[in-house]
């Protein structure tokens, strides 16, 4: 099959090309999908698992799925399995998928994904065929609306007029003013269009009007949009059928494949349009007659698409056949002469006076009426000789003439059709006296080189001295010998001309006499022609649209009748014949398109030559371009760029390439395919080349090109950094042409500042928040620049080897710490004149907590020393000489320190922001440091420490592990006291930072383990661990078998471990199984709520017998069942109910980073509540926990969390002191990312005790800090009057880094109104600041569209005026349970829609779709699978409808669903662990007042509860209502059963679901 696709290597021409097709072709897969449960929004990503491309390939198959398919691909390799599934299957149905492989999808390959996107809708919409899909469509189109004259699939279709036309076709009547229609609004032309074809024809609107009428339209877009009016049994397929069955008068065709294989449909079709075809006979095959006639239907200038061969084939395609059947329809049948309807049969032998003579007409089926027929005889006078006709009435209408000539000579027979004389009229005959003896057939035509065969008939058999001659123009006679037949009666000759005379008449003149004597009807006149002789002249290519002539000389080729049949793309092209001399002619016509038009010119009814005659038409404005090597270059590297001359017909392909010095640039020029280039060069300057391309002589539309050659610019990029400090890029532009530079981080994942240092020179900041290696990519032009990528290993600030070196100049890169510190102390102290206890030569200090001193003789004793970040510190210098003091952080910048006088010297006071090693430097006035400087001083902070898998309970004497990291908390000891140093404790090292601690508790009691970290204690400290003996006595269960059994004397089995309560999604959990020297074997089944967990299950032995290890990486989140066997059977307490969360899934509403600064830190003010919304839908069943503290004194901040929702928490911060501060924030024990967040505590809009303030006090507004329209104004507010007094500043750059021109006006005290306008779509930075300190939140990324986007906004006209409707937000039974609802978003102006399901275990599929003659109406559904709470969330623009969310009950049976309707009663059946439960007590008349009860949680832990009396329709019932408690899952609390004489007995399993508050 052979397919058009896109260049192989070049990118399209424009990026907006790439998002139409992209859009296009998502439209496309989701058309497919849409009776499925898939959709995808994303192309490039939601196919890489190979589930949606699976789906789509068997909806295109027609087949219910793919077998071997995974659902639920957990890792790589099954997804490369699921898509290389689904490219077999396509192979299967001999779809060619061509340098595209599994990993190339899973990998996200954009190109290669619209390349096989396109293989399908070339396949499965368009069908087989070896003909280019293009070709077909065009075939079709053309022959169907060929006024509109459509030569592409692109700028044909902008206006929409041929839109309008082609569904008049498939419809007529349907749009009847297309050809009036105003070309002025394309995309009102093209939306009209469009919506009458989805809503009256049913074609999808797969390409949007706004697309469809943009000069950025593909081919492959417009191709897929347009293939739905010709897929099989679509409207045109159908609206063709109808035209052609209209033109058969007695057969009929139901489609354009099995009809068409033996001839007959076309056969008819041909006859029915004028076509003439021999008889055939029975013996006759499908393929000649299938030949015969396609060559009718050439002579009636309609060209074949496929040949007689390939058209009966069972594999042709149906879109073939239609193109081919189409183009009979919309043309008049050809003028032809009437031989093409009237054969004539005469015998003009022997005719005499007075003999009744005989001639017979034949007439075809279908042409024209019997009167339009006129027969005359005329004698040698001139005077008619009466002659009447006589008609049959069979399908081929016969008439037989009769006439009776009464004088002697030369007749003629004339026979007219409509007044044009027939073909081979006159015909001339002799009457004569008598002559039976012979009779000849007369030859009225004969053709230089062609066998004109002779014959003479006797009717006695008398053939002796008959003589045959023949006289040229000039006059040479020559006598012709005659050959006898095998039966004696005939004598024949073949005359094969060999001269024509053009200076006479060209008729030869034939003589036939036996005995002397002509025989009747001799001599006669034959005209001989030679159809080769015919010269065509100044047939040089043309130009489309404009006409073109070429001369026709016939003056060699004798006289006869004229006649040029001009084609293109099989289609006739109108041409005029102009006779301007008597043997010289000129044809005219005007080209239709590029491309080969082919010239069939007939002499006489004869070819001239046997292949047509071909010009070329050619059109350089439709050579298209494109490639990096038209834009820009790099020196010394080769670029490319590509030509597809494929559209502008034949020519000569020339490319031109010159410096900026007019210096020719050596190219290489290849063709891939199809005319279609590759054009490559290496520039070997700087500077603006130019680049010229020719086609067939002609500059091609924007030719020549200027293309800028550059330089990359120099790139100083660290290979090294600390954990959440600031990295300096420098960037060197100088000698370097102008460009677009562009800087990402982690695949764009890490933010980015820039800075202009000078006019050559640029600064590149960002802030790792992790460990670990950063990927850095500089591009310039969108061309990686030398070196590019470099990898930085981030490390914690504790990693440092050794004093850094003192030079008098700071390093050439100075990275600032996020808040400018104050006045640095580096003058020479003024030491006290009174002399220091020590000896005068010796100059010392004391560096040292005030715990500790360190020896003046030596010095170089002192040991290291650690200081807490934050905290204030101090050393002593004494002495006598001025002494230099000089402080340096981990990042080589110096820290402030104040000095006070002391009676020995003096006091140094400093304290540290930032943790690793410092050193304090200490010079005299020699210039040479004092003895032991400089002083190592390690900041540590203990707040980082984390201690993990602590477990809660214990079993005695069996060994206890947890861990302790001190990776990003600094360096230090760590220190474990287990009951003060009661309890043996081994702390080692598994690797830096990283330590396990084992202990085991010899007793029963609760264990206080104190962690400290260099003596100071760490979050949580002390920790605490219950230790019994071996808890619950885990027997195994009894079997049910006999109710005499005895439970066998069986040691305990103890399970315990973290990982029976809590586990993190895609991380190892694992628990312990002690069976206490039981005999036999453990087996483990974790189920989730939709996959079972891999489980491992390793034996470890030790002195106290052989336990087991589990372990599992649970791949969801939600409530498991872990089912632990012995034996094969459940141990009591199995199965657990491990909690798995996902704490990575908690997120911030919103960005990010519009709650922190450019250096990533929330700004917090003392004494005022900062409220964050944190979304926890997708996190799993957890708590969460935040908890923050003040660096500077560790006083805690008071951090409150209040549930919104059931998917969102509230959480009020309150600071009370300015400074640095840092926020904890865990779900179920996790850190969620960015956690802690450094936050920055001000007290008021000045500078506080060395930290800068932020001023939180300007307000920001307005839409165009978010988004823009391109040449329109966007507009934006800066309220700065609650803060300090300040001016704004505001600077507007774009991806190129170029500064846009901003408009600000004052329009009240310290209000400012901002404006600016964009001149192209894309991404802007809006930097915004107050006294010169950015503002938070900027920089702002700006979005800016064109004029024909939507702008979304985070605000909407009415979310309060949209209505929800239907049974899916109704309680109901699971069986019967129609999950549809509407919800009506008619009157709430413009927004975006957002539809979210939750059920039991977690997100549940919907299926939309937008309905209603506005499209205002949207149709969700959704079908529950499990009883339970579902909860439906539905936003408008970000914020909740009325009423959302919407929580929907679905219960077990019928009388659950009244049992709540009645009492809002919710009680369901549900497998629970210990005793039976119901949610509400029915009680006996009698009981009054109010009772206690106890709700106990699956846990175990136990809740209050009161139970109230309420009233019902039926019984009184006593309801109970109770707080859940948190930290556990919401959705599983179980109520207590209580049996009693006053209560009625109740089912024995039940629970309710909690969803909130």
């Amino acid at each position: 099959m052979a397919e058009e696709e896109p260049l192989p290597s070049p990118p399209l021409l424009q990026d907006k090309w790439v998002t139409i097709q992209k859009n296009t072709f998502t439209n496309f897969v989701n058309q497919q999908l849409r009776e499925t449960e898939h959709q995808i929004e994303e192309l490039y990503t939601e196919l890489s698992d190979g589930v949606k491309l699976c789906a789509l390939v068997a909806a295109l198959q027609g087949k219910p799925g793919i077998r071997g398919m995974k659902p639920n691909p957990k890792n790589r390799h099954q997804m490369i399995e699921n898509v290389t599934l689904a490219l077999q299957a396509a192979k299967h149905d001999k779809l060619k998928i061509v340098n595209i492989g599994a990993e190339d999808i899973v990998n996200g390959n954009g190109k290669l994904i619209l390349g096989l996107i396109w293989s399908y809708i070339l396949r499965y919409q368009l069908g087989k065929t070896e003909i280019p899909p293009k070709q077909l469509m065009l075939a079709w189109i053309n022959a169907v609306i060929p006024e509109c004259n459509i030569t592409n699939f692109t700028t044909n279709w902008n206006n929409g007029r041929a839109l309008h036309a082609l569904i008049d076709y498939c419809e007529p009547g349907l749009s009847p003013n297309w050809r009036k229609m105003s070309t002025s609004d394309k995309q009102g032309n093209c939306e009209t269009a469009m919506r009458l074809a989805q809503e009256r024809l049913g074609v999808p609107i797969v390409v949007s009007p706004q697309h469809m009428a943009s000069s950025d339209l593909d081919q492959n877009s417009g191709m897929t949009y347009l293939s739905y009016f010709m897929k099989l049994n679509s409207c045109g397929y159908k609206a063709t059928l109808r035209d052609v069955n209209q033109l058969l008068p007695s057969s009929h065709v139901t489609n354009f494949t099995s009809d068409w294989r033996d001839g007959t449909a076309l056969t008819d079709l041909v006859q029915a349009v004028g076509g003439h075809i021999p008889n055939q006979s029975p013996s006759t095959g499908v393929i000649e007659s299938t030949q015969l006639a396609i060559q009718g239907a050439r002579d009636l200038g309609i060209e074949p698409i496929l040949s007689a061969e390939d058209m009966v084939q069972p594999q042709a395609g149906h879109l073939a056949v239609m193109a081919y059947a189409a183009r009979f329809i919309n043309r008049p049948a050809m003028k032809l002469s009437a031989a093409s309807y009237i054969e004539v049969l005469f015998n003009t032998v022997d005719i005499s006076p007075g003999s009744k003579t005989h001639y017979s007409l034949l007439m075809k089926q279908g042409n024209p009426r019997l009167h339009s027929i006129n027969v005359k005889v005329a004698d040698p006078n001139g005077n008619n000789v009466p002659t009447t006709v006589e008609w049959d009435d069979q399908p081929e209408a016969t008439g037989l003439g009769t006439f009776i000539p009464t004088v002697v000579g030369e007749h003629q027979l004339k026979v007219t059709c409509d007044g044009e004389m027939i073909r081979g009229s006159p015909i001339k005959f002799n009457v004569g006296r008598s002559k039976k003896a012979i009779s000849f057939v007369r030859r009225e035509q004969g053709i230089v080189g062609d066998n004109t065969k002779l014959e003479v008939l006797s009717e006695d058999g008398n053939v002796a001295d008959v003589h045959m001659t023949y006289t040229s123009p000039s006059g040479l006679s020559k006598e012709i010998a005659l050959s006898r037949s095998s039966s004696g009666r005939s004598l024949s000759h073949s005359f094969v001309p060999d001269v024509v005379d053009s200076s006479s008449s060209g008729e030869w003149k034939v003589s036939v006499l036996q005995n002397g004597e002509h025989a009747s009807g001799s001599p006669y006149t034959m005209n001989v022609i030679k159809p080769q002789a015919v010269k065509l002249c100044n047939l040089e290519g043309g130009l489309i649209g404009q006409p073109f002539s070429f001369t026709v000389d016939t003056s060699e080729a004798g006289k006869a009748e004229l006649q040029c049949l001009i084609t293109f793309s099989g289609q006739a092209v109108p041409s005029t014949i102009e006779r301007t001399g008597e043997d010289t002619y000129h044809v005219k016509f005007t080209p239709s398109g590029p491309g080969t038009h082919l010239i069939r010119p007939m002499y006489g009814g004869k070819d001239v030559r046997a292949e047509p005659y071909k010009v070329e038409i050619t059109d350089s404005n439709l050579v298209l371009t494109d490639g990096p090597g038209l834009k820009q270059a790099k020196i010394n590297e080769s670029t490319t760029f590509w030509v597809d001359a494929s559209q502008a017909g034949p020519g000569q392909l020339n490319v031109h390439i010159k410096d900026a010095g007019g210096v020719p640039v050596p190219s290489t020029l290849r063709e891939l395919q199809d005319k279609r280039f590759e054009v490559k060069y290496s520039p070997a300057v700087i500077g603006p080349h130019s680049i010229d391309v020719e086609f067939d002589g002609k500059r091609i539309k924007h030719s020549p090109f200027t293309v800028n050659v550059y330089k990359d610019p120099k790139a100083e990029v660290p290979r090294e950094g600390v954990v959440n400090q600031p990295l300096v890029i420098l960037l060197d532009t100088a000698n370097t042409e102008k460009g677009d530079l562009s800087i990402t981080i982690n695949e764009g994942r890490v933010p980015v500042t820039t800075k202009k240092l000078s006019k050559s020179s640029y600064s590149a900041e960002f802030i790792p928040s992790d460990l670990g290696q950063y990927k850095v990519e500089l591009e310039f032009n969108n061309s990686p620049i030398q070196g590019s990528p470099w990898y930085v290993n981030i490390t914690a600030p504790v990693v440092k080897t050794g004093p850094p070196v003192l030079t008098p100049t700071p390093p050439p890169v100075v990275v600032e710490p996020p808040t400018p510190p104050p006045v640095v102390v580096e003058a020479p102290l003024p030491l006290p004149v009174q002399p220091a206890p020590a000896p005068s030569t010796d100059i010392y200090a004391v560096v040292k907590p005030k715990s500790v001193r360190a020896s003046a003789a030596k010095p170089d004793a002192v040991p290291t020393q650690y200081a807490r970040v934050g905290e204030t510190r101090s050393f002593d210098i004494i002495g006598k000489e001025n002494v230099t003091v000089k402080i340096i952080d981990v990042f080589g910048s110096n820290v402030p320190f104040t000095s006070t006088p002391t009676p020995k010297g003096f006091a140094v006071n400093y304290k540290f922001k930032y943790i690793g090693d410092n050193w304090i430097h200490l010079i005299g006035e020699n210039g040479r440091p004092l003895k032991g400087s400089p002083f190592l001083v390690c900041a540590f902070d203990p707040g980082l420490v984390v201690v993990s898998d602590l477990q809660s309970h214990g079993v005695i004497n069996t060994p206890s592990h947890f861990k302790v990291n001190t990776l990003k908390a600094g360096r230090g000891e760590v220190t474990v006291l287990v009951d003060k140093g009661a309890t043996n404790c081994e702390v080692y090292s598994q690797s830096k930072g990283d330590y396990n601690v084992t202990y085991t508790s010899t007793s029963n009691g609760v264990r206080n383990i104190d962690v400290l970290f260099n003596n100071l204690p760490v979050p949580g400290s002390p920790f605490q661990t219950d230790f019994g003996s071996p808890p619950v006595p885990a027997t195994l269960q009894r079997p049910e078998t006999s109710a005499n059994y005895i439970t066998p004397a069986i040691s305990p089995i103890s399970v315990t471990g973290s990982g029976l309560h809590i586990a993190e999604e895609s991380k190892r959990a694992s628990f312990l199984i002690n069976p206490f020297g039981q005999a036999g074997q453990p087996s483990v089944r974790i189920e989730g709520p939709h996959s079972i967990a891999k489980t491992n299950i390793q034996p470890i032995d030790s002195a106290e017998g052989r336990r087991y290890e589990v372990t599992y990486v649970p791949v969801e989140t939600g409530i498991y069942n872990t089912y632990v066997m012995w034996n094969g059977r459940d141990i009591e307490g199995s199965p657990y109910h491990p909690r798995v969360v996902d704490s990575k899934m908690v997120k911030l509403d919103g960005d990010w980073y519009s709650h922190v600064d450019e250096e990533g830190i929330l700004s917090l003010q003392a004494s005022q509540n900062k409220r964050l919304l944190f979304d926890v839908s997708r996190a799993g069943p957890g708590e969460l926990k935040v908890t923050g503290r003040h660096l500077t004194s560790g006083s805690p901040l008071q951090c409150t969390v209040s549930e919104k929702d059931v998917y969102h928490y509230w959480v009020d911060i309150v600071a009370s002191e300015p400074g640095d501060a840092s926020i904890d924030v865990e779900w179920s024990g996790f850190p969620i990312p960015k956690s802690p967040i450094r936050a920055a505590v001000v007290a008021s809009a000045r500078a506080t005790n060395g930290y800068v303030a932020r001023p939180p006090q300007v307000v920001l507004s307005g839409f165009g800090l978010e988004s823009a329209v391109v040449n329109k104004v966007a507009e934006f507010y800066i309220d700065g009057s609650q803060a300090d007094k300040g001016s704004p500043g505001v600077i507007l750059t774009n991806s190129r880094l170029q500064n846009l021109q901003t408009n600000m006006v004052a329009v009240g005290e310290s209000e400012y109104r901002c404006s600016y306008t964009v001149p192209e779509s894309g991404i802007y930075m809006l930097h915004v600041s107050w006294s010169g300190n950015d503002l938070q939140g900027s920089p702002f990324s700006v979005t800016a569209l064109d004029g024909n986007s939507t702008v979304s906004s985070r605000t909407s006209d009415g979310p309060d005026k949209i209505t929800v409707r239907g049974d899916g937000v109704l309680p109901g039974i699971l069986a019967t349970y129609n999950g549809t609802f509407y919800v009506d978003t008619e009157d709430a102006g413009k927004g975006d829609c957002e539809v979210k399901v939750q059920g039991p275990k977690g997100d549940v599929q919907i299926v939309s779709s937008l309905q209603g003659d506005r499209k205002r109406l949207l149709q969700c559904q959704y079908n529950p699978t499990e009883i339970g709470l579902y909860v439906i969330r539905i936003r408008w623009s970000g914020q909740d409808v009325a009423g959302s969310p919407i929580r929907v009950h679905i219960f077990d049976t019928y009388e659950e669903l009244e049992r709540f309707n009645n009492t809002g009663e919710i009680s369901m059946y549900m497998p629970v662990e210990d005793a039976p439960f119901q949610s509400s007590i029915f009680p006996q008349p009698a009981v009054n007042g109010k009772k206690s009860k106890s709700v106990p949680h699956n846990r175990g832990v136990r809740m209050s509860a009161a139970m109230s009396r309420s009233y019902t329709a039926g019984a009184k019932a006593n309801q109970l209502s109770f707080t859940p408690h948190r930290g556990y899952d919401r959705r599983s609390y179980y109520i207590v059963k209580e049996n009693g004489p006053e209560f009625i007995s109740a089912p024995a399993q039940r629970s309710v679901f909690i969803a909130d508050k």
